[in-house]
């Protein structure tokens, strides 16, 4: 499987029905922040007017799911960016992960 890239990703939500969250890992933060990408629309879950920060994976992916999300790429900062990459540096590493949280279509 090819990298994934955040335009990739952005363009496989949009041309799709599967809302897409990515869900951010930066170093610094030891916390994680989600964004969700739809056909029609793309934010970040917010508490108020702030971004609202997860503990953990976990709690990230439940709310995401909550926000409709049926893909989950975790983005984790690309530390090999220094080496070089063969389509360009990018912040982060998009690593598909799997969930329990899952919406079922049924309910």
């Amino acid at each position: 499987m090819a990298n994934q890239t955040r335009e990739g990703l952005i363009n496989q939500a949009k041309n799709s029905s599967k809302p897409i969250a990515l869900i951010y890992s930066p170093i610094e933060l030891h916390e994680y922040i989600v964004e969700i990408i739809a056909k029609d629309s793309d934010e970040f879950i917010h508490k108020g007017k702030e971004l609202l920060h997860f503990n953990s994976i976990d709690d990230a992916m439940s709310r995401a799911a909550e926000y409709g999300a049926e893909e989950f790429f975790l983005c984790a900062d690309n530390t090999y960016d220094e080496c070089g990459s063969e389509s360009g540096p990018q912040s982060f590493d998009y690593i598909p992960i799997h969930s329990k949280y899952k919406q079922n279509k049924n309910n």
